[in-house]
């Protein structure tokens, strides 16, 4: 019965990291377009692709540890 359970719980830990890797890849791409379209909004039509990807990086980072520590 011990195996059974070992290898349930092998399973649910496979599927929640692939699910998490799902969540942070879907969020990571729309803080990149909420980045871009605040910047133009904010009259910055000129801002290059690496530091829209390093912001989103930067963002996403924060809310995925901010919301693992969140007690």
């Amino acid at each position: 019965m011990s195996v059974l359970k070992g290898i349930s719980n092998l399973f649910l830990t496979i599927v929640a990291s692939v699910m998490l890797i799902l969540l942070g890849i879907i969020y990571f791409m729309l803080s990149m377009w909420m980045i871009k379209i605040g910047a133009s909004w904010a009259g910055l039509g000129n801002v290059s692709g690496n530091h829209v990807i390093l912001t989103a990086g930067i963002v996403t980072a924060a809310a995925i540890i901010g919301s693992a520590i969140q007690k």
